[in-house]
């Protein structure tokens, strides 16, 4: 698990991750080192929409040092009531939203976790789907709906063939379709065998995407940077630590 951590107030913050998502990580302690000048965070009740997530500002004590943890919804285990110290998802859910948004070049329209999506059954294990945005019918409502291409029975269903569910659902049906989620209205996506394969926007005019492997040759540069400058910072200090042997 790697650690981020930064000071906020003159309070220790960190957070926890299983991938070096330093950008992201550094994304959001700004938000929060913004919004903490405004209101006080640390209270054990500040709530964040940062985004598609929820975070929470949790304080802690370990050997007599205390500090705070930022949690987020433990998307492993029942997310609308438990929360968990792993960041992970909800960061590179976040990478990849923006990501999306940013290769697009669109105006994002905000869509969280908890927000609902209209599904057709039948589509959870179609092999290709496609979710198109529509205008929200009230709060809570994302607008986007989860449909099979070229549905042959598409004017037979009814309304027992349809469920609503929270978005972060979608991660178990294809967690491809997390990326388009801050798309906005009129945007329609194909995903084929769980893979991203068309985006159009609602005038039908394509929009640009990234490839599967253009973002893993992206993943593993920013890996590489990432360990780098964990290795430069351990040299760092073990160059510290040398120095001040000698002084002694």
């Amino acid at each position: 698990m790697i650690t981020f951590e930064t000071t906020i107030q003159d309070k220790t913050v960190r957070m926890y991750a299983e991938l070096p998502l330093k950008n992201a990580a550094g994304a959001l302690f700004k938000v929060i080192s913004q919004i903490s000048t405004k209101t006080d965070i640390f209270n054990n009740k500040f709530i964040l929409c940062f985004g598609w997530a929820y975070f929470a500002l949790i304080e802690r004590e370990e050997n007599g040092e205390k500090f705070w943890v930022l949690q987020t919804s433990d998307y492993n285990n029942d997310p609308e009531r438990n929360t968990t110290d792993d960041v992970t998802t909800s960061l590179v859910v976040q990478n990849m939203q923006m990501e999306c948004v940013q290769v697009a070049g669109v105006k994002p329209e905000v869509c969280t976790s908890r927000d609902t999506v209209l599904v057709l059954k039948s589509a959870r294990n179609a092999e290709e789907i496609y979710l198109t945005r529509n205008e929200k019918a009230k709060d809570g409502d994302s607008g986007w709906y989860l449909g099979i291409m070229d549905d042959p029975d598409e004017d037979k269903h009814s309304s027992d063939d349809y469920e609503k569910i929270p978005s972060y659902q979608l991660i178990a049906i294809c967690p491809e379709a997390m990326r388009v989620l801050q798309l906005p209205v009129g945007t329609l996506a194909v995903f084929n065998k769980k893979q991203l394969t068309a985006l159009v926007d609602g005038n039908d005019r394509p929009l640009k995407f990234s490839t599967e492997e253009e973002r893993r040759k992206r993943g593993e540069k920013q890996r590489a940077e990432f360990e780098a400058e964990v290795e430069a910072a351990k040299a760092r200090a073990l160059a510290e630590k040398e120095a001040a042997e000698k002084k002694d």
